[in-house]
């Protein structure tokens, strides 16, 4: 329609036609909008959730690290906005409030100078499962769902859009990580996960682990089950505490153990330097920075590496966003933590720790306790070399050739770390690098458990 009479005569008429067509074009498109349906991936992120399981396996003022370590990515996780429902800990909860803690009832997992308050992790860690709670069953039941025998604790209860993040920090050895009374092994680990991809309980999960020779646990993780896992060291080396001994000092005083593990202490400064959110950075790129900051033992990569591609926050909090990869020197170079020259090997952090509460500070609970933790790798060893001797090792364990990358024989090793257990007890946590012996002793024999097991027997026995 147009304007007839003087109104055209002046040249109105064209802009009205044109106002009418926009008019007729808005209502159009009103219309198909209400018919509009949005992609599948704006859906699903729609009704997605983030979740998160962290893990201290350890227990004892000289494993001060590992609960730490644990508080500190409780923070990170909820700074980033995970809700504190969907988080899950598990920590034996026994250095906060231990007498040695010269900070009651705080944990700090970097150290300040003289009159400069730390960091105190603890303060809101809330944590699910404690004591004796703390066990691989209580693990695999919080990752698979299963709340049968919790008491109506916390278990995952995440669906196939759901992001899952893992943390497990503690010590470890070949093809097992530590818990305070017992290990678990890498197969039961990844059979775990499995089940979880197979019950659907996630999109993807990304898996941080932070423990001696961890290396070895992923070796036989399926690349087709949208796990990205990261290990502290490969399968044949010490992952390393941080932040030890003469550096434990917060606010002037000596903590008296290591404050933190060198990967996870990290990849946690790594997220807490970025941008608000840590919204511009991807897993690869924080795992490439780690790589080269972690100069004491080798971080390795396993799993479904096409995950690495997206933010940490997608993990490490509540995004669900496509990231873009930025591997540049320049900033993992302006980003990088401070060398830490006070760092010890895991395995030997706890001895450490006993050692200069007795000898500086004058405890004598530290003396018995460096005493007890001597005496159980002594024990451990002997038992060892008894097996070595009736295998025919006449040079004992030190004349085990050492196994080649790779060779972990997972089966037999799970065979013979069972017969262990059930002849001689559980490996104390402090003894775990002869789990290493156990897989050297599987590639002398070819991967055949038989004769190894009945050597075990033997020589606890007798």
């Amino acid at each position: 329609p147009t304007l007839a009479g003087p109104a055209a005569e002046v040249g109105q008429s064209q802009p009205l036609d044109m106002l009418y067509r926009t008019l007729f074009a808005g209502a159009a498109l009103i219309n198909a909008v209400g018919a509009w349906t949005p992609p599948k991936e704006v859906e699903e992120a729609a009704k997605s959730s983030h979740w998160a399981v962290l893990i201290a396996g350890s227990s004892g003022y000289g494993n001060y690290r590992h609960q730490a370590d644990v508080c500190h990515a409780y923070q990170i996780m909820i700074k980033n906005g995970i809700d504190p429902d969907k988080i899950i800990t598990l920590a034996v909860d026994d250095v906060a409030n231990d007498d040695m803690n010269p900070f009651p009832g705080k944990l700090f997992n970097k150290p300040t100078g003289d009159g400069t308050p730390g960091t105190d992790v603890y303060a809101g860690c809330k944590i699910d499962y404690s004591g004796s709670m703390v066990t691989p069953e209580t693990f695999v039941k919080v990752l698979t769902g299963d709340a049968a025998g919790l008491d109506g604790g916390k278990v995952l209860q995440s669906t196939k859009l759901d992001r899952v993040f893992v943390n497990f920090v503690d010590h470890g050895g070949v093809n097992i990580i530590g818990f305070p009374r017992t290990t678990m092994h890498a197969r039961d680990l990844v059979a775990a996960l499995t089940k979880m991809h197979s019950a659907g309980m996630y999109k993807e999960l990304v898996f941080y682990l932070e423990a001696c020779e961890s290396g070895s646990m992923f070796t036989e993780l399926p690349s087709d089950i949208s796990v990205y896992a990261t290990t502290a060291a490969n399968a044949h080396e010490s992952s390393w505490g941080t932040y030890c001994m003469p550096e434990d000092k917060v606010e002037g005083k000596h903590i008296g153990s290591c404050l933190g593990d060198l990967y996870s202490v990290t990849w946690m400064e790594d997220t807490d330097n970025q941008s608000p959110a840590a919204a511009s950075e991807t897993i690869e790129t924080q795992t490439e920075r780690v790589k080269r900051l972690v100069t004491k033992s080798h971080v390795q990569v396993f799993g479904d590496t096409t995950i690495s591609s997206e933010l940490i926050t997608n993990f490490e909090g509540d995004t669900d966003s496509a990231g873009q990869l930025d591997t540049s020197l320049a900033p993992m170079i302006a980003r990088a933590a401070p060398q830490r020259d006070a760092a010890i090997r895991s395995n030997d952090a706890a001895l450490a720790s006993a050692y200069f509460r007795f000898t500086e500070m004058g405890s004598a609970a530290a003396g018995e306790e460096l005493v007890a933790l001597v005496q159980a790798r002594l024990s451990t060893r002997k038992t060892f070399e008894a097996v070595a001797q009736r295998l025919g090792l006449n040079g004992g364990i030190e004349a085990l050739p050492p196994r080649a990358h790779g060779a972990q024989h997972v089966d037999c090793h799970y065979d013979v770390h069972k017969a262990y257990k059930s002849a001689c007890g559980e490996l104390h946590p402090e003894a775990l690098s002869f789990s290493a012996t156990m897989a050297d002793l599987c590639a002398q024999q070819g991967g055949s458990p038989d004769a190894i097991v009945k050597a075990i027997s033997a020589a606890c026995a007798a």
